[in-house]
């Protein structure tokens, strides 16, 4: 059994990437299970956190991640860039520095957009600093007008397209 923690960068009720997540189990790999972590409990990490103050969400989504066989990061692009929140993320999984929970973990890294763009400034700007953790990353999703390859009703990709690039980075786990 493969266990995949994954994170969504944006906390909006109709985020197209907490949807792309909501999606992944009917692509995924037999044997294969998909949880979404909800980070709306983690505060901004802080350093002074750390040790006994470490907060109770921070505390269960270290545990998750160092219980996965890999992590999926589904990010949206800010302003050119990652999310706050998917900065924060990956922040307090990777300390106390050289030894958090997302050093050398399996990556899959996915950012849509409305827009032409694809997110791809958002992925390779990721990738580059998954490396700095060792992480090896199995695969980059990157999806152009994602609008237009979702139902407009349902947490479903209607593109087949994106559904195998979607089915081939999760079978890279």
């Amino acid at each position: 059994m493969t266990t995949l923690i994954a994170f969504t960068g944006s906390t909006r009720s109709a985020s197209f990437h907490t949807r792309l997540i909501n999606s992944l189990p009917a692509y995924a790999p037999e044997g294969t299970s998909i949880a979404l972590f909800d980070l709306s409990e983690v505060p901004f990490y802080n350093q002074d956190l750390e040790g006994e103050a470490l907060p109770d969400a921070v505390i269960a989504m270290r545990a998750a991640v160092a219980e996965a066989d890999g992590i999926v990061i589904a990010a949206p692009e800010y302003n050119g860039s990652y999310s706050a929140l998917t900065k924060n993320t990956i922040d307090w999984l990777s300390r106390p520095m050289g030894q958090g929970v997302l050093r050398e973990k399996k990556v899959m890294v996915i950012s849509a957009t409305p827009g032409p763009g694809a997110g791809a400034r958002v992925t390779e700007q990721i990738v580059g600093l998954l490396g700095f953790f060792g992480n090896t990353v199995v695969g980059t999703v990157n999806v152009a007008t994602i609008h237009e390859k979702m139902s407009a009703d349902a947490d479903v990709v209607t593109d087949s397209a994106l559904a195998d690039q979607l089915r081939t980075a999760l079978a890279a786990f």
